[in-house]
């Protein structure tokens, strides 16, 4: 394995760079990317009895001690509950646009090494071929060693090059589906919390 690294030349060194850089993302991703670390069960339960008994000021204390896209969509929420209810829906939708950048952190980074790492096997199959028109054009004793270094290498960075790619575009693609998917879940959890403060607004202002 090594002796096949060291005949890719050069290119296979930004190649390796790019699969720790793309494992390191991957494996991030995959840990920070699970529900539990979003929205919990106990945390959806504690909010919506803040909620639902108007404990406003206890709602947004609790979400500040702890952080996250569910918590603070939920301070958006009822710190504008009393703005009109197209403007209340674009501030939420604001917020969860920001909040989904944060999930897909890393994911552009992926996207590039997806993009990129064929680009470098490419450029060392072309590194290959130059080797291999160079050794034609000399025709010395030694050209079937050398012919056979430029081949190695050509193959060797274009396979490289597609073993990186390959996993990271299809880990990339579950990853921002997963990213999306969480952010669904809170939106829909966020919408049923809207409709309680809402209908507490309304019973507030029947009372006046």
């Amino acid at each position: 394995m090594v002796d096949i690294l060291i005949n890719g030349g050069p290119v296979m060194i930004p190649l390796g760079i790019l699969s720790l850089v793309a494992l390191a993302i991957i494996l991030e991703r995959l840990w920070v990317l699970r529900r539990g670390n979003f929205m919990q069960n106990a945390t959806v339960e504690t909010l919506s009895g803040l909620l639902a008994g108007n404990k406003f000021r206890g709602a947004v204390d609790y979400c500040r001690r702890h952080p996250g896209p569910f918590t603070d969509l939920v301070t958006a929420l009822v710190e504008n509950r009393r703005a009109p209810y197209d403007e209340l829906r674009e501030i939420l939708e604001d917020t969860g646009r920001l909040q989904l950048t944060g999930l897909q952190r890393g994911l552009p980074a992926l996207a590039t090494i997806v993009a990129g790492a064929p680009l470098l096997g490419l450029l060392g199959t072309v590194i290959g071929m130059i080797k291999i028109f160079a050794v034609v054009a000399t025709a010395g004793s030694g050209i079937t060693e050398a012919l056979s270094s430029g081949i190695s290498q050509a193959l060797i960075t274009t396979a490289t090059g597609l073993v990186i790619a390959i996993p990271a575009l299809f880990t990339h693609s579950y990853l921002e589906a997963r990213a999306l998917s969480i952010l669904s879940e809170i939106e829909a959890q966020i919408l049923d919390f809207l409709h309680l403060v809402r209908e507490h607004e309304r019973d507030e202002d029947e009372d006046d």
